[in-house]
């Protein structure tokens, strides 16, 4: 149905022709043109109108014009009667005059003790038993959620449900935004314009307000929330005028909001670290400073093998050696220490119940998903059984445009109301941090934070960082819970990679933690200040180890990033391909952060100081440093005892060769002893013996890692894509972890 030309089609009106009284757009774009004239309207009484289902709505010379959803009942043939001159009888919908009928009269307050919930009672949306039931749950959670939130998780109402109950029980007139050829007409008004740059785009999302009209005394808005009365006064004190308010649903200022600010955000998705922070930034792999060094270095070793090859190779194999003697050092330091102390921050019952459920804030949950179609169930259940108020959950799905079966699939899902879908544009870099800085810029919580598809994080994980955050000073920007597998005993593979989580959250980070030193961050699980993040630019789309990175940059800025004694289960890979896929890109990252971040060395050593520098040397820099030099070593060492040549006798002599041998035990005892522990300490009794077998799964992140290299120069933002779902049993026995974080029935 289409709005109809009056002047024009006025010969064509009669009872067969269909009318729509819903607001449109002018020809010219310029504004917003409501076809009800409240003076018409006026001719009859309110309650003749909404009686009968009619409402006159315009004049055209001595002719009135009456919609009715019934122009044959003797209600509506009647008001004829009272009306002088020429009547004519045209059709509407039901809905578009009981609309038009909410904008001319407005609502009738609710009387004080009828309730929302009663309301939606008298209404048949939700039934007797259902509105007692929700009441009682509100009365046991505590947490301030109000009735229509409970009974929208419960999926027992809509979001429109909900608004025109709201409406009908403020005397405030209710509008869809959605519904209709000309529902977002306004977004173009000319007059508007200034408006939305009245504020931030934030302060649209987190008060769930959009303008609709402005004239020389009054600003007409649509809330989801009429009573958010910090919104009211802030726009009434900028306008310098009344304010004629109207209820909507929430997805209606959704759709609004993600439309007008659709190619804003595109593109800071992409641009704003490199707009801001351009030094911070991967877009260009390696400065001009640090690519002419590199050639001078490469010139000098290629002169000092023609001219000088023993005391090069001398030299050279020094370096190395020294450099990957420091690192199993620095391995084994790290591990001593975090098992003679509990470096991570334990959270009891009782700090959590010491906080009121009701100054809960909204927490915004970031889950990038592409292709993840096969995981979105394990996915919702993980959602859903979160420990924390539903109401202040926003949740935000970001899917990539051209994923069509994961977009259908969540649209098939039944997703609770507290979860959005975003699309995320198509552009490049396709990359996971790209998807997150999209859902960022329209995260209404106060707190962020980023799970991965396969992800079941303990239930309470989002209630132990709010509470470490409020026991913290400012500087505290981010929380780390620990990650692990839930399917580690799948395969060999599988056994290390758990393995190795085990040694990195139990054993180094809480290590880095303890002794100020920049912690890298896990690819989920970051608890983030919202307010923190967006001052740092966000994530670095053009990095594939957008966490690590971040948890450098915050260092620099003078943050803090704690680890905590939560898990999240995620799902090992058990295939040896997807695997590499996943390893290259994450030794790809670091070497990306690495050179980010050392193209100022001086700079760097003043924004971290000395123990931060050297920390970050040894994680970031070491880390791939050992898997890329691995297969060199063992490539000498097998040559050495082959054909002993004279060349190998004259450059690994002396000191270099028992520092050589020392490599060899600390480079094998430091990993072995690190995973070991690592097991030992998250109690995962049956990978101890595994943890023997390190020195082979060095083989396989030696492959990725020249991966990784080839990568980084021929295809340096390139996101290789992850396959979940090849676990074979995702229901296993909860896993002990002494009351801390008590593992999951999943």
């Amino acid at each position: 149905m289409k709005n109809v030309n009056i002047s024009s089609q006025l010969s064509y009106l009669d009872r067969n022709l269909f009318v729509s009284l819903r607001p449109y757009e002018s020809p010219d774009h310029t504004s917003w043109i409501d076809p009800v004239d409240p003076s018409i309207a006026n001719m009859v009484t309110e309650e003749q109108a909404r009686f009968g289902n009619y409402l006159p709505f315009q004049r055209i010379e001595n002719i009135i014009l009456i919609a009715a959803a019934d122009p044959d009942i003797p209600e509506v043939i009647s008001v004829i009667e009272y009306i002088e001159g020429k009547v004519v009888l045209c059709r509407a919908e039901k809905e578009d005059i009981k609309l038009a009928q909410d904008r001319i009269y407005g609502y009738q307050p609710s009387t004080p003790d009828k309730k929302l919930g009663s309301y939606l009672l008298s209404q048949g949306k939700i039934s007797s038993s259902q509105l007692v039931a929700s009441l009682k749950l509100q009365m046991e959670e505590a947490s301030g959620a109000k009735i229509g939130s409970i009974l929208l998780e419960q999926g027992l109402v809509t979001h429109w449900d909900v608004a025109e109950a709201y409406a009908r029980q403020k005397g405030i007139p209710a509008i869809d935004l959605i519904s209709g050829e000309n529902a977002k007409a306004f977004l173009y008004h000319k007059e508007l314009g200034p408006i939305w740059d009245w504020v931030d785009h934030r302060f649209w999302y987190r008060h769930l307000t959009v303008p609709l009209a402005i004239n020389d005394d009054t600003l007409t808005i649509a809330m989801v929330d009429p009573d958010d009365q910090e919104a009211i006064n802030n726009l009434s004190g900028i306008s310098n005028r009344k304010l004629r308010i109207f209820v909507t649903g929430y997805r209606d200022v959704m759709s609004i909001l993600n439309l007008r600010y659709h190619t804003e955000h595109e593109e800071a998705s992409r641009l704003d670290l490199v707009n801001r922070r351009p030094e911070d930034s991967a877009i260009h792999q390696i400065s001009r400073r640090q690519a002419i060094i590199f050639i001078v270095l490469a010139l000098v070793m290629i002169l000092g093998f023609i001219f000088q090859s023993q005391v090069t190779g001398t030299v050279i194999a020094g370096i190395i050696e020294l450099m990957y003697a420091l690192v199993s050092i620095f391995r084994l330091w790290a591990m001593t220490k975090a098992a003679s102390q509990d470096s991570e921050i334990f959270v009891s019952k009782a700090d959590m119940d010491a906080i009121p459920p009701t100054s809960l804030p909204a927490y915004t949950i970031l889950v990038p998903l592409y292709k993840e179609a096969s995981v979105l169930p394990t996915l919702a259940k993980a959602m859903k059984e979160l420990q924390y108020p539903k109401d202040r959950l926003d949740v935000k799905f970001l899917l990539e445009e051209d994923d069509e079966e994961t977009i259908e699939a969540c649209r098939a899902a039944h997703l609770p109301p507290y979860v959005e879908l975003l699309i995320v544009p198509d552009s490049q870099p396709r990359t996971k941090p790209k998807a997150c800085n999209y859902g960022l810029t329209k995260a209404r919580g106060e707190y962020v934070v980023i799970f991965d598809a396969e992800d079941i994080p303990d239930p309470d994980q989002l209630l132990k960082a709010i509470t470490i955050f409020r026991q913290s000073d400012d500087n505290m920007a981010c929380v780390q819970a620990k990650l692990s597998y839930y399917n580690e005993n799948q395969n060999i593979l599988t056994r290390w990679f758990t393995s190795e989580y085990a040694n990195w959250f139990e054993l180094l980070l809480p290590s880095l933690y303890g002794h100020d030193m920049p912690v890298p961050l896990g690819g989920t699980s970051n608890h983030l200040r919202t307010d923190v993040v967006r001052e740092m630019g966000a994530w670095d789309p053009y990095n594939v180890a957008e966490d690590a990175d971040l948890g450098v940059r915050l260092h620099k800025a003078g943050y803090r990033t704690a680890v905590m004694d939560s898990i999240t289960f995620e799902e090992a890979n058990s295939d040896f391909v997807n695997w590499v896929r996943q390893r290259s890109r994450w030794v790809k990252g670091y070497l990306q952060t690495w050179l980010v971040h050392m193209r100022h060395p001086v700079k760097l050593w003043k924004e971290l100081g000395m123990v931060g520098f050297w920390g970050f040397q040894m994680t970031i820099g070491g880390t791939p440093l050992q898997f890329l030099i691995n297969p060199i070593l063992w490539a000498i060492t097998i040559l050495w005892f082959l054909f002993q040549p004279n060349y190998m006798h004259e450059v690994f002599s002396g000191w270099i060769y028992y520092v050589g041998n020392l490599c060899l035990f600390l480079g094998n005892t430091s990993f072995i002893m690190a995973n070991l522990v690592g097991v030992i300490k998250a109690k995962r009794w049956s990978l101890a013996i595994w943890t023997l077998l390190t020195p082979i799964y060095w083989v396989f992140m030696s492959i990725a890692s020249y991966k990784a290299l080839n990568q980084l120069i021929f295809k340096p933002s390139y996101w290789e894509k992850t396959i979940h779902g090849l676990a074979k049993n995702q229901s296993l026995s909860p896993i002990d972890t002494q009351g801390t974080s008590q593992g999951l029935p999943l």
